[in-house]
């Protein structure tokens, strides 16, 4: 399927949805932890290190999950690399740096809320990452409802967040349409029965040009 298949499947299927759940890394906002990281000033080699320690390590997904505190986490990151400890430190206190909401977001949700959609997200998320960024998401203020992984003890692609969110908002599947950034998460979307896509940023963009203006 070619791109111009891909943006007509997607609105056509936005037409008929009555429920459009989203991802919130880069979908609704920018995960770009690389940006933070060049803000930081470190030289290459701290770079590296500090890099390898928390946001190339699999030690990340254990603060989107919910099982441990947030200074356990940090200590976690810190054990990766103890010779970076006050880089590592520093890194993680200013972390929320990583998310910048993209200029579409909210002409794009609030245009599909004027046509009549309900509005969730579904996304991995920390609990430390959200006490750091949850003014820059603001937007979530006019969503209907939606979960964070680290809430629920359970990430995407596990099929359990999805049938979670479906009950506790009492959504049908067939009438939803889900939008993330990876594969995997989409394929689990559509196991339990979603409507779902690959999302890459210039999609509101194009869909914007097409006459159903969605």
């Amino acid at each position: 399927m070619d791109d111009k298949q891909y943006i007509d499947e997607i609105g056509r299927a936005l037409e008929t949805a009555k429920v459009v759940i989203f991802d919130i890394g880069n979908v609704l906002a920018a995960f770009d932890w690389e940006r933070y990281m060049d803000s930081l000033g470190f030289d290459q080699e701290t770079y590296e290190h500090v890099a390898d320690a928390m946001f190339r390590n699999e030690d990340w997904e254990a603060g989107d999950l919910g099982l441990i505190t947030t200074d356990e986490w940090l200590t976690l990151f810190i054990e990766n690399d103890p010779v970076y400890e006050a880089q590592i430190r520093r890194t993680f206190q200013g972390f929320g740096g990583t998310i910048f909401p993209y200029e579409y977001t909210k002409i794009w949700t609030a245009r599909l809320k004027q046509k009549g959609k309900k509005l969730y997200f579904l996304s991995n998320y920390s609990q430390e990452m959200f006490r750091q960024t949850k003014e820059k998401l603001d937007f979530l203020g006019f969503f209907d409802g939606g979960i964070f992984s680290w809430e629920e003890k359970c990430l995407k692609p596990d099929e359990k967040i999805y049938r979670r969110l479906l009950e506790r908002y009492h959504l049908t599947p067939q009438k939803c349409v889900f939008f993330d950034d990876r594969a995997e998460n989409v394929k689990s979307a559509e196991q339990a029965g979603i409507k779902a896509f690959v999302f890459h940023t210039d999609i509101p963009l194009q869909l914007s040009r097409k006459s159903c203006n969605i």
